[in-house]
């Protein structure tokens, strides 16, 4: 009965901006079931037996959620006050929205219960992707909508990358048919995982795919730090030189919403994913013979800071868009910061050759790859867990 219930995602909807409030189902693996229960983890069990608030927890909870994962694909919360003080730094950051009882009340017929494991999207939009399938619409039913201005709050815990690069690819390829709608989520998630896709230096001079995109398209706030260890099943120590106490023992908990404001038109952000993938071009590669590869010629557009007589104006950067250094044949992506590089790019696709050229053909060919391989720019972010923070649904197991 209990694991009927901890089971549970409740989504709250209206016609207006709606609320998700997740509760994040668990991969149960039932070949696993007939075999003989792998050994729990002493400390995660001993912590729990420490506490009397926990008295009876052990005996509720699936086994699986008292071992050690490197990156388990769920985590749940199970600290009441911990909850508390969550709800309430959300309650402060929802601009005084109405609670969801008030809702019911006040619209009946409006208000909708969804139970599904949304954080496991991404997994379901890439079969989709590969067969033309519908399994995105269907977990989502009613919650499907092509309106981008609807504004869906997710509330959850983020044990890897899998779900923000859902986002990421939710808002490049199904921009016009958002699915969801525009997320506003408050997310906690790991230290190391907040630093990676915040990294400052990324608005410098460093290139990072994934970082870049993030930054490009979502807006977002540290709120608090919460304990990790209130957070089931715990996770395996990365073994870092660049992790700190902090980071070991706290989940950051962070308010992350999409910028109504788009780097570039909705119909070529899947160029703009495209060309910022680590094998286009690295923080050395040189801009112009990069560029000449798919249209020759066109280094001296940059080098002179002009533009083709039949340069397409609606794609072309604008008065917002960053000014470009002065070009020469041996600048260096890494000699551009990120405003600067989406400069380049809008020039690149607004040249007249752009559409005859093989750019957008050769993204369209290697999109099924580009989806399932590991990206190894994001290999850096905590050596050998890489892996599991790609394939999010591996999980590995401490014996």
């Amino acid at each position: 009965m209990f694991a009927k219930t901890f089971q549970t995602a409740t989504v709250y909807a209206t016609s207006n901006p709606i609320v998700l409030s997740l509760r994040l189902r668990h991969k149960l693996n039932k070949q696993n079931d007939a075999k003989e229960s792998p050994k729990l983890a002493a400390d995660v069990v001993n912590y729990l037996n420490s506490f009397p608030e926990y008295e009876g927890l052990i005996k509720q909870l699936p086994k699986s959620l008292l071992k050690k994962y490197k990156n388990p694909e769920s985590m749940y919360l199970i600290n009441k006050k911990t909850a508390k003080e969550i709800a309430k730094t959300i309650k402060s950051s929802l601009d005084k929205s109405p609670v969801v009882e008030k809702l019911q009340d006040r619209y009946p017929n409006r208000v909708m219960y969804k139970n599904a494991d949304f954080f496991g999207m991404w997994k379901l939009a890439f079969q989709d992707k590969m067969d033309q399938g519908n399994r995105i619409k269907e977990l989502l039913g009613n919650l499907y909508t092509e309106n981008n201005d609807r504004i869906v709050k997710v509330v959850g815990a983020m044990p890897g990358l899998s779900f923000i690069k859902h986002m990421i690819t939710n808002i490049v390829f199904y921009n016009i048919s958002s699915q969801l709608g525009r997320p506003d989520l408050f997310i906690a998630m790991s230290g190391r995982l907040f630093e990676f896709l915040t990294d400052a230096d990324v608005q410098m001079n460093k290139h990072k795919s994934t970082p870049a995109l993030f930054q490009l398209l979502f807006d977002y706030k540290l709120l608090t730090t919460v304990p990790k260890v209130h957070f089931l099943p715990w996770t395996i120590p990365a073994v870092s030189k660049h992790v700190n106490v902090i980071d070991d023992n706290c989940l950051h908990l962070v308010n992350i919403t999409q910028k109504q404001k788009l780097p570039c038109p909705p119909e070529y952000l899947p160029l703009l994913w495209y060309f910022f993938r680590p094998h286009i071009f690295s923080k050395s590669t040189r801009v112009i013979p990069m560029l000449e590869q798919w249209i020759p010629g066109c280094g001296i557009w940059l080098i002179t800071g002009q533009d083709p007589p039949d340069t397409r104006k609606e794609t072309s950067p604008g008065p917002e868009d960053a000014p470009l250094p002065h070009m020469t044949i041996f600048t260096e992506f890494g000699d551009l910061n990120l405003k600067q590089k989406i400069t380049v790019f809008k020039k690149f696709i607004s040249w007249p050759e752009f559409e005859q050229c093989q750019f957008r053909v050769t993204m369209e060919s290697n999109l099924p790859k580009s989806f399932s391989q590991v990206e190894e720019d994001d290999k850096d972010i905590i050596g050998t867990h890489i892996d599991d923070i790609e394939h999010s649904d591996t999980e590995e197991i401490i014996k």
